[in-house]
């Protein structure tokens, strides 16, 4: 059995002293209104009424008030999550299996391979993440899937490394020597022996790296170049109210607290983690 291996009283109790069960329980509750909200709300988010413009919060029905075209900003900010979500956990997903892949075959595989990988990864971390986002995202047509792809692009090197510095831990184990000397075959011990323990590691990092990709979605689509109207994220709802900062302000202040709040929980539930799969390790 692993060495991070906790009984389930242990994890318990190490998640709920990092706050991880306040932030479980909000990542669970901001996900179910996300994905549910907006079909239980008397308000649709792309309904006009230019009647109620403008409306602040608690007004005529509206709990989070209306926008410029009278669309309700509750309806909006739950639709607009899903996107940020959907946004922050697949491209989590495909680049936590891109960068697993080859960080596993990077520390597994000394020499050559893992210096030409080693060199790759860090060629394209020179590059500010921010700017590369931008670039790509400005060539290519923005969409759902776009920004998921650019987002996965930039953020695979990450868990690359995660992946490569556990491998080459493991890899120097007893066992594992073990089965290498009694002639297994690579994809055995890679399976086997080393896959089953760099994952904690990989899901933790999954986990800090939703926060991270739901704040990329956000920059790009406030610049213009991610969702496009009228499909809302809090990002592009960040844009849309820049011009109405001093006149209705809570038109940015929300999606802006809700950004905030969402990646500050995710963050936590990281930290917890991290601190109940391998409370030795810290960050």
């Amino acid at each position: 059995m692993s060495d991070i291996t906790v009984s389930h009283g242990v994890w318990r109790r190490r998640m709920a002293g990092r706050g991880g069960v306040i932030a479980l329980l909000y990542v669970g509750s901001i996900i179910f209104a996300c994905f549910c909200g907006p079909f239980l709300l008397p308000f649709g988010p792309t309904s006009i009424d230019l009647h109620h413009r403008f409306l602040p919060p608690l007004a005529h029905g509206h709990v989070l008030g209306t926008d410029e075209i009278g669309r309700d900003l509750l309806a909006r900010v739950l639709r607009g999550g899903r996107v940020s979500l959907v946004v922050g956990v697949v491209s989590t997903v495909f680049s936590s299996l891109i960068g697993t892949v080859v960080g596993i075959v990077a520390g597994y595989r000394p020499g050559g391979t893992r210096f030409l990988i080693t060199t790759i990864i860090d060629t394209v971390l020179c590059f500010p993440v921010i700017f590369l986002l931008l670039t790509l995202a400005a060539i290519l047509h923005p969409g759902l899937v776009t920004i998921v792809g650019i987002v996965t692009l930039v953020s695979w090197m990450e868990v690359a490394r995660v992946a490569q510095a556990q491998t080459v831990l493991i890899r120097q184990m007893d066992y594992v020597t073990a089965v290498m000397a009694m002639g297994a075959p690579d994809r055995q011990i890679l399976f086997r022996e080393i896959l089953p323990n760099v994952a904690p590691a990989i899901i933790v990092n999954a986990t800090l790296n939703i926060a991270r990709a739901i704040l990329l979605e956000s920059y790009v689509s406030y610049l213009g170049y991610g969702i496009q109207p009228p499909g809302a994220s809090w990002g592009n709802l960040l844009n849309n109210a820049q011009e109405y900062l001093e006149s209705d302000p809570w038109l940015a202040v929300i999606p802006g607290f809700v950004i905030a709040l969402t990646v500050m929980m995710f963050n936590i539930l990281g930290a917890a983690l991290r601190d109940a799969i391998a409370p030795g390790r810290r960050a």
